[in-house]
């Protein structure tokens, strides 16, 4: 069955020249240099950018840029130019508040939540690291929706002075602490003989093992055959658990040994799984996605989840059925292990309390 594709963080540092890097799934967090003026005037000369920004002046002049790019090489670690596929595309910030922008054309992609993520797991990678703070003009509801699903709070209010508006509006301050960080990093769930878990950088062997079997990677849309390791970090990246929908969960045999893996995201919801062929016929995955899908109705308030599968995958659509599922349609799939599209069967369960038992 197929797992949904939605970019989740893979934390790496690395320091070229002493300066840290932040790599991401689909970013890359560099230090800001010179380079970046014809990236960094255009961007924050945009008024619907700038407004926002209460620092940056409006119109925003090729000296005040250059100010800027100073300020941030005296402050290795503290700022980031954010680069998507080589192109410049905002900049994030610790100074000592967590402030970012993306240019206007890179908005509604979710690269903001992205780069936040990044450095907010590298800023709590340091065990002293303490509590993190924001602030944000009340009437920046992009900002707000990216703070909070980061895990911010708000923690006060006031008044602030906005630079491009040429007065002080209402601003809303915010707070991340390291435990509220730590709990949406991590994903726990027990079945009578399973231990369901977030998706770790360390499983990729065992995914690529199990993804990659040929009586597996036909019946997904997303594993292959061959599945190269870097591949394949790159979707444990993806699936990264963050309190939210759109992750994958290892399926976790006592022993340790990972088993298989069970997913929730894309749009509309849905529901994806894979078993290694090892343990099959052992009711491991209606078992998996029983407690799977129960829980995460409960976490996050949902009651329609949809799923899918190749008509020649007969085992997960008895599987689905088993849990509720009807069948609502059917469609065509492209698999990287199939030569050609395939015909698939789509399938719903609505309301989420039909969830049959294991």
């Amino acid at each position: 069955m197929d797992l949904f594709s939605q970019a989740r963080l893979k934390l790496k540092l690395t320091r070229p020249g002493g300066a840290p890097v932040l790599t991401s799934a689909r970013l890359r967090l560099r230090p800001v240099h010179e380079g970046d003026l014809p990236h960094i005037l255009p961007g924050l000369g945009n008024y619907d950018v700038a407004r926002w920004l209460g620092e940056v002046s409006y119109p925003y002049t090729e000296e005040a840029a250059r100010q800027f790019i100073a300020q941030a090489a005296s402050a290795p670690g503290r700022v980031w130019t954010i680069e998507h596929e080589g192109a410049a595309i905002g900049g994030i910030a610790l100074q000592p508040e967590l402030g970012y922008w993306i240019a206007r054309h890179a908005w509604g992609q979710g690269f903001a939540t992205e780069a936040v993520e990044a450095v907010i797991d590298a800023h709590f990678s340091r065990p002293a690291a303490g509590t993190l703070h924001a602030a944000l003009y009340q009437s920046n509801a992009r900002s707000a929706a990216v703070l909070r699903k980061a895990g911010f709070r708000a923690d006060g209010g006031g008044l602030v002075a906005a630079a491009p508006l040429g007065q002080q509006v209402p601003a809303q301050r915010l707070t991340l602490e390291r435990g509220t960080w730590r709990a949406l990093r991590r994903y726990r769930l027990e079945t009578p003989r399973l231990r369901l878990r977030e998706l770790r950088p360390g499983d990729w062997r065992a995914v690529q093992r199990i993804g990659s079997d040929p009586r597996v990677a036909p019946m997904t849309m997303s594993t292959a055959m061959p599945w190269l390791r870097a591949d394949v970090e790159r979707w444990i990246a993806l699936s990264r658990y963050r309190g939210r929908p759109g992750f994958r969960a290892a399926i976790v045999l006592p022993g340790g040994r990972l088993g298989g893996v069970a997913g929730l995201g894309g749009a509309p919801l849905s529901c994806a799984f894979f078993i290694d062929p090892a343990l099959w016929g052992r009711g491991y995955a209606t078992e998996a996605l029983s407690a799977f899908l129960a829980d995460c109705a409960r976490r996050f308030g949902i009651d329609r989840v949809e799923a899918d599968h190749y008509a020649d995958n007969p085992a997960s659509g008895a599987v689905l059925r088993k849990l509720g599922f009807r069948q609502i349609g059917t469609g065509t799939g492209h698999s990287p292990a199939r030569l050609e599209p395939a015909p698939i069967l789509l399938y719903r369960l609505s309301p989420m309390s039909q969830r049959g038992s294991t």
